[in-house]
This record gives structure tokens, sequence and C-alpha cells, in this order.
């Protein structure tokens, strides 16, 4: 996790020349969709295989919650005394993590990560109703 934090990050951080951006709020919203969307992924997951949960709808607070917690979980994973700038200063040498080819296995995986909800209904979609 730390070394697809320090991809993302530095590429935001862009080795200290990043302009009108601040690159730990930018990555850790990204990071916060991320744990939210393979949360939901996991919840579409259950609803599928165990349709009891399929007449359980989640409220607009217990979104607002989850994401709530993992925002903390995020704080505390990558900012909680600055361990953004460890991991950075850890990695910051590494030639495949600074690699284009690094680079894109890390936002690939991400927004695969992201947009797997979305994935995950249309293939329910397509076997359920045929469309």
């Amino acid at each position: 996790m730390n070394k697809l934090f320090y991809i993302i990050y530095n590429s935001y951080y862009n080795n200290g020349a990043f302009k009108d951006d601040i690159p730990s709020l930018t990555v850790g919203g990204i990071f916060v969709v991320f744990f939210y969307s393979v949360f939901k992924f996991f919840l579409i997951l259950i609803e599928w295989f165990n349709p009891i949960y399929s007449t359980m709808k989640l409220g607009k607070t217990f979104v607002y919650i989850s994401i709530g917690l993992y925002g903390i979980l995020v704080y505390f994973l990558f900012y909680h005394k600055r361990r953004y700038r460890f991991i950075y200063e850890r990695y910051k040498n590494d030639k495949f993590l600074n690699s284009k080819l690094a680079k894109r296995i890390g936002f690939f995986f991400v927004i695969l990560m992201i947009l797997s909800p979305i994935m995950i209904v249309a293939v329910k979609t397509k076997i359920t109703y045929g469309w």
C-alpha cells in the first residue's frame, strides 16, 4: 500500500515541482475514494450472492459516515506524524517506482478499483436482466 501511495503521490508531487495543487490532499482524496469504492464493490458482491441483503439500501447518513471513516483511515495510514514524507523519502531512489511503467500500473490499479463497483453492477445487470 505504501508503494502504491508513493507512486500516486510522486506523480502529483513531481519531485517538489508541483504547481497550483496540494499533492498530499489530492492523493488523500484519491485514496478515500479508492477505499470507499473497494468497500462498495464488496457490498455489491455480498448483495449479489446473498439476495436477502438486496432489500437493504444504504442511506446517505451511512455513506457519509463511511466516507468519514475512510478519511480517518487514510489519515492514520499516510498522514499521521507526516508519514507521507517518510514514505516519499524511503522510496524516492527506487528506480522501478519512479518509472513510467510503475506509474501506469499504479494509476491503472487505482482507476480499476474506483470503477469496480460500476463494472460489477454492469455485469450483474447483464446476467440478471440480459441488458
